[in-house]
Parts: C-alpha cells; structure tokens; sequence
C-alpha cells in the first residue's frame, strides 16, 4: 500500500514537472516570435518555477494529510501504537514464561 501512495505521489509531481517544461517551450517560441522579450521570459518562467515548487510542496503537505486521514479511518495503527501494543505483548508473554529455578 504504501508503494501506492509512493507512486500517486510520484504522478503528480510529474505532471506538475512536465506543465513546467511545457511552458518553458512556449515561452522560448514566444520570445522567437517576438511576442516577449528575453528579460520577460525570463521572469514568466522565473515566477512560473517558483510557482510549481511552491504547488508541488502543498501537492505533496495536502497528500501527507491526505494519506493521515485515510489511516486514521480506516483504523491502522500509527507505529506509535503498534510499538506500544508489541510491548505490552512482550510483557505479557514475559510474565507467563515458565520460571526457572536456579
């Protein structure tokens, strides 16, 4: 499962990469044309860029939370709980192991 979420994630900051690269080539036909300078260009692609890093950074905190809820419903434990329940089991077991006498 989690390879799954691995690779929704994966698809996502790939599609986000390639509208970027998209766009780099529009904006380098668009200088070619004369329809924008180079120093305009230059800063469509610089605020674009920052953009997609900062929209790949909320894709990325939105599926965390995401993927937090759906564990929480779905009643998984967090490792939290896990370590917590295989120490109480550990001791459990520990105090009905047979007793040996020296």
């Amino acid at each position: 499962m989690e390879e799954t979420l691995k690779n929704l994630m994966y698809q996502g900051l790939g599609v986000i990469a390639i509208t970027k690269d998209k766009m780099e080539k529009a904006i380098s036909e668009m200088v070619e044309k004369g329809k924008m300078t180079r120093e305009e260009g230059k800063k469509f692609y610089d605020e674009l860029s920052e953009e997609t890093t900062k929209a790949g950074k909320e894709f990325r905190e939105n599926a965390k939370d995401s993927i937090r809820d759906w564990i929480e419903k779905s009643g998984i434990p967090s490792r939290e709980e896990f370590e917590a329940l295989k120490a109480r089991v550990e001791a459990l077991e520990a105090d009905k192991a047979p007793k040996t006498e020296a």
